[in-house]
């Protein structure tokens, strides 16, 4: 995987072209306005990586680039103090480190990646939030966070609530409050169909929104 990198100046702005896999990514490195957070949200895998194959084949790249696009949609259209940056706006693999350290470089509020669950057990079904295993006892910000998430999610959604549990994860690498949200488990026929579903995608989208919102003290 190669990936380039080129500056530019748009209006007296730093931008930056990131060359991933062909596809032209731009980045501002300006932050954002006053009064305005910046949050990056991560559509887990993508590109040679499509993560778990679900029920009827269904993907889980793109279960998760759906619902970050929806967040960022609704954010655009409802919350003018959240500024939404995706890892990737289309079908290709970043690299987990240069996923998390984008957070960084912006200066993002958080880093929100999501994913859906899988397990051999087809019954299995319903939501969890991850933090890395190492910051047990240690971010309290990002368990913060993850409470929210899971906690909107649940409320929203009415899924069986599997709780906010730790794992070892890529995002012991960020500088910022960090989580991961595993939305349902593809393998299961039930939460398979309506994760395929744009409605419940959308209902997704919105209980992330609200519990970032809720993080951030946004909810006035």
């Amino acid at each position: 995987m190669k990936s380039k990198a080129a500056l530019s100046v748009l209006s007296g702005t730093l931008v930056f072209l990131v060359i991933i896999c062909g596809s032209v990514v731009v980045v501002s490195t300006a932050p954002a306005p006053a009064g305005r957070f910046i949050v990056v949200i991560d559509p887990g895998h993508g590109g040679h990586d499509p993560g778990a194959i679900g029920w009827l084949g269904l993907q889980e790249k793109e279960v998760t680039l759906a619902i970050a696009r929806l967040i960022e949609l609704e954010a655009f259209l409802s919350e003018p103090r959240l500024k939404i940056v995706l890892t990737r706006r289309t079908d290709v693999y970043v690299p987990l480190k240069e996923r998390v350290e984008l957070a960084s470089r912006l200066g993002a509020a958080l880093y929100l990646s999501i994913h859906t669950n899988a397990h051999r057990n087809l019954q299995v079904k319903g939501i969890e939030t991850l933090l890395p295993e190492s910051w047990r006892g240690r971010s309290w910000a990002s368990l913060s966070l993850a409470k929210r998430l899971q906690r909107s999610l649940i409320r929203e959604l009415g899924a069986p609530d599997r709780g906010v549990k730790y794992q070892r994860l890529y995002l012991r690498w960020s500088h910022v409050p960090a989580a991961l949200v595993e939305v349902g488990f593809i393998t299961n026929p039930e939460e398979a169909r309506r994760l395929a579903s744009l409605s419940y995608q959308y209902e997704i989208a919105r209980a992330i929104l609200a519990g970032i919102k809720e993080y951030l003290g946004l909810t006035g």
